[in-house]
């Protein structure tokens, strides 16, 4: 609206301007209007389009009429339209093709009686070398003839020549040939003016002829300039024009003329090379078709029945495709308004609506699905509120993992130490621990749950629990003499418990492998690594049950692996497992992992231990955290966009000087 107001303001000022005598001052504003008109058609074919899209082909049986018009109107119009221009530009051709042929004929017949003058000359140059060369004008009516000596032709005239060309501020048919006159060669050449009367003889029987005579330009190929209609430019200046012929009266309705353009290549005869200019004619198609045919009456009747019967057919085709069209239309809106109007009762909440189907079709069965969709809607329902009750307690079940997990990075006076859980699904399978007893006193654990899943994390609870249990207090037979773990084995003795330092990792591993073999399914087990460091002496003593060994990393890059222990625990009965004790050195570091580091692949293999250990040799300089943040970047780069196949667990210990 502000743009029309502003066009509207510039007119009336323009109005107002020229009232007052302001000529000048309204005309400088002519750009900014013109410019404002073109914005208001731009803006208003926008909206014109947009109201379109919005209003006329909300509607579906709308958008079919225009999706038809689009397959079937559009191609048709233009094929009619590419025969058409294609006819046209054939005519023409076919026009130019008749025109200059008349002119080839008329060079051929002067290159006849020029050669015909040639023998003559020659006979009579036996006895008089400078004899004149008559010409008969009834061999070629209007023609010169002229004896060129070697000093008077032209240089490029080498030999015979017939054609076009421009001499003397005019084109001339001409022909030319050479005889010898005594002991010199001559040129015998023969001309005919392209003027009124020649043209009039080629246009005979076609139509009017134009021609456009190029300027005198020596040494030039002609500069051909159409200005406007009916002006051309020849090498910048305005051409002469010869006209002749008239238009025949039309054979027939729809007989139009059509205007052909050729462009004429005359010699220049001074130097030989091309110039350029343009000749314009107007023919009947019946002139072309009279060409064509030499029984044109006959044949256009043939061809005007066959055409009109053609035409009929293909009314009827089109109306019998139309009447089939708009049957097909209306069973397919049909169909999509039955849709749309369940739909509108399913968003109320209506899921008894169903659609009355009478058709047989694929729109039909369609409809039959939705029927059939909305009976399953309601059990839909009730199921997303029962997987959202289960993800809820799957939310609740994170929160209480998470407090298993070490709280804060746990350290004494000669270890720090550090750990990262990254679960692949909601709750880990994996299972860490740090286990203060005293100042310099701690427990490492860390453990892989078979399976993954509520299955795998409710194990790794039981394992985390009782881990804590057997390592913070340990059992005490009620028995005369031997030890508890004896009396456990034993199985025929009562038990007691009461606070104690830790039992060594062995102990603690053949507790955990028998509670877990006989309270877990068989295909339940977990490996474990259980260590205990003592500060004071910087030993660590652990054993390990089936996991990954972990890795020892001095400043040197040598790698110590921590493998004395046995098999998983939980998957057989009464296993005995080994333990060691190894010395940690100022600046080594402790490393344990699951597989969920090592074994994650792309397309170069899989991540392994080699580049595991090759991230912390490279931040081994850094703070744990930092180095444990890097070990996690560096496996999730390595996997990428794919998804997380495993639980992703790192702990980190380094001995302090």
């Amino acid at each position: 609206m502000y743009v029309v107001g502003l066009e509207l303001f510039l007119l009336l000022l323009k109005y107002t301007l020229k009232l007052l005598g302001g000529q000048q001052a309204a005309t400088a504003l002519d750009g900014w209007s013109t410019f404002l008109l073109l914005l208001i058609c731009a803006l208003l074919l926008f909206l014109g389009f947009r109201w379109f899209r919005n209003f006329i082909l909300w509607r579906l049986r709308n958008r079919l009429i225009v999706t038809y018009l689009f397959i079937g109107g559009v191609p048709i119009f233009l094929v009619v339209l590419m025969v058409l221009i294609a006819g046209y530009f054939v005519s023409g051709e076919f026009a130019t093709f008749l025109t200059v042929s008349e002119i080839q004929t008329q060079l051929q017949e002067l290159e006849d009686a020029n050669s015909a003058s040639a023998q003559q000359f020659a006979r009579s140059s036996k006895s008089r070398p400078q004899a004149e060369v008559k010409t008969d004008e009834n061999i070629f009516p209007g023609r010169t003839m002229v004896v060129l000596p070697g000093a008077a032709r032209p240089k490029w005239l080498k030999g015979g020549f017939k054609g076009l060309v421009m001499d003397q501020g005019q084109i001339w048919l001409r022909a030319a040939r050479m005889e010898k006159a005594g002991d010199e060669q001559v040129a015998l050449v023969s001309s005919v003016p392209v003027n009124q009367k020649f043209l009039a003889k080629i246009a005979a029987g076609l139509g009017p002829v134009t021609l456009y005579v190029p300027n005198e330009d020596p040494g030039g190929k002609g500069d051909v300039q159409i200005k406007r209609w009916g002006e051309v430019e020849v090498n910048g200046k305005p051409s002469p024009v010869i006209s002749a012929g008239s238009l025949p009266e039309p054979q027939f309705r729809g007989d139009r003329a059509l205007i052909y353009y050729a462009l004429v290549q005359p010699t220049s005869w001074q130097t030989g090379e091309a110039t350029t200019t343009l000749m314009t004619g107007s023919v009947r198609i019946s002139t072309l078709y009279s060409r064509l045919s030499v029984s044109v009456n006959e044949w256009a009747n043939i061809v005007r029945i066959a055409l009109t019967a053609l035409a009929v057919t293909f009314g009827v085709i089109v109306l019998v495709a139309l009447l089939i069209g708009i049957r097909l239309t209306r069973t397919i809106t049909r169909s999509v308004a039955n849709l749309y109007k369940a739909t509108e009762h399913i968003n109320r909440g209506d899921f008894a609506h169903r659609i009355q189907v009478k058709e047989r079709d694929q729109l039909a069965e369609l409809q039959v699905a939705f029927n059939s969709m909305t009976e399953s809607v309601e059990k839909l329902i009730v199921e997303q509120k029962e997987k959202e009750r289960l993800q809820s307690e799957l939310e609740i079940a994170q929160e209480v993992q998470a407090q298993l997990f070490p709280k804060a990075t746990s350290s004494i006076t000669t270890l720090e130490l550090r750990g990262v859980c990254r679960p692949a699904r909601i709750v880990s399978g994996d299972y860490y621990d740090f286990i203060p007893y005293g100042d310099e006193q701690m427990g490492i654990a860390l453990g892989d749950i078979s399976g993954k899943g509520i299955s795998a994390a409710l194990l790794m609870a039981t394992i985390h629990s009782a881990v804590r249990a057997y390592e913070q207090e340990h059992l005490i037979a009620v028995t005369a003499g031997g030890t508890a773990l004896q009396a456990a084995r034993s199985g025929s003795v009562s038990l007691a418990i009461r606070n104690s330092p830790p039992q060594s990792p062995s102990q603690v591993l053949w507790l955990l492998n028998r509670q877990l073999y006989k309270t877990t399914q068989p295909e339940k087990y977990a490996t474990l690594f259980l260590a205990f460091y003592d500060g004071h002496t910087r030993q660590l003593t652990y054993s390990n049950a089936g996991h990954l060994p972990p890795i020892i990393l001095s400043e040197d890059g040598s790698l110590r692996r921590l493998e004395t222990g046995g098999t998983v625990v939980g998957l057989f009965d009464n296993v005995e497992y080994e333990e060691s004790t190894v010395q940690l050195s100022p600046g080594e570091i402790f490393i344990a992992f699951s597989d969920g580091i090592t074994e994650p692949e792309n397309e170069f293999g899989e991540f392994g231990e080699d580049r595991l250990i090759e991230t912390i040799e490279t931040h081994r300089n850094l703070p744990l955290d930092r180095i444990a943040d890097n070990v996690i970047a560096a496996v999730q780069d390595w996997i990428g966009s794919a998804e997380q196949p495993d639980d992703i667990t790192v702990v980190l210990a380094k001995a302090r000087g």
